[in-house]
């Protein structure tokens, strides 16, 4: 992700060439959207780990058809 990060703000001023805080704003909406999905499912996870009975939910996590992390956000 950090990759494609640091190629799309340096990609950024050319939509907005005589604007660069327009750019980044602009960078900065399309990250929010594009890493949500992989923010709540870190936090989800977080949340999972950190619950009293985190073993046994790791045990299912793995198994086929077992649970899965809760979204948050």
């Amino acid at each position: 992700m950090a990759l494609l990060d640091g190629a799309l703000l340096g990609l950024a001023p050319t939509a907005h060439p005589d604007d660069f805080p327009a750019a980044v704003k602009a960078y900065e909406r399309e990250k929010f959207e594009r890493t949500s999905a992989a923010a709540r499912m870190s936090a989800g996870m977080q949340e999972l780990l950190t619950s009293p009975d985190a073993a046994q939910k790791m045990l299912a996590f793995f198994q086929p058809g077992g649970i899965r992390a809760p979204a948050r956000l």
